[in-house]
C-alpha cells in the first residue's frame, strides 16, 4: 500500500525534524511533482503535488488528510563546483551558464551545476574559474519565474 502525498507545507517545529522519517532527494528528484518513492523504513509514498511543485529541503510532506509523513532533505550528489579568486571570473561564468539556461546553485564564492563535459570545456576556456567534481548537496537557484507559485487556493 502506498502513501499519498498531496501537499507540502514548511516544517512547523524544531521537534517535528526530529520526530518525522527523512527523505533525500537529488535536485532532480525534488523537481517532480507526481513520482513514487520509498521511505528508509520500506514504505511507498506516491507524489501527486500541484504540477510544477518543486521540493524545498526541511518541506513536510502530507496526506490529503493533512497527516505529516516525512521530512525533505537534500541528498549530495555527483556535481562540478565552481570556484575563481577573482570574483569577476566567476561572475563571467554565471552570466555564460545562465545565458545557457543551466540550472544553477549560486553562493557568494561559489556556483555549482551538474556534472557536463561540454560545459566544463567552456569554463575552462573563459579562463579564471577552476572547476571541480565532487559529491555534494545541489539546491539550484529557482530563478525569478519559479519563485512565485501558479497554485491558487
Amino acid at each position: 500500500m502506498t502513501i499519498l502525498i498531496t501537499h507540502k507545507r514548511p516544517l512547523a517545529e524544531a521537534q517535528e525534524f526530529d520526530r518525522l522519517p527523512t527523505l533525500y532527494l537529488r535536485a532532480e528528484e525534488r523537481e517532480k511533482a507526481r513520482q513514487r518513492i520509498s521511505l528508509a523504513d520500506g514504505r511507498e509514498l506516491t507524489l501527486q503535488l500541484p504540477r510544477g511543485s518543486v521540493l524545498i529541503p526541511t518541506e513536510v510532506l502530507c496526506t490529503q488528510e493533512g497527516e505529516a509523513i516525512a521530512v525533505v532533505q537534500v541528498q549530495a550528489e555527483s556535481v562540478y563546483t565552481l570556484r575563481a579568486a577573482d570574483p569577476f571570473a566567476l561572475l563571467r561564468a554565471a552570466y555564460h551558464l545562465g545565458n545557457r539556461h543551466v540550472a544553477m546553485e549560486l553562493a557568494p564564492d561559489y556556483l555549482r551545476i551538474k556534472p557536463d563535459h561540454v560545459l566544463a570545456h567552456l569554463i575552462e576556456h573563459l579562463g579564471g574559474v577552476d572547476c571541480v567534481e565532487e559529491i555534494a548537496p545541489f539546491v539550484p537557484d529557482p530563478g525569478a519565474y519559479r519563485a512565485h507559485s501558479h497554485a491558487h487556493a
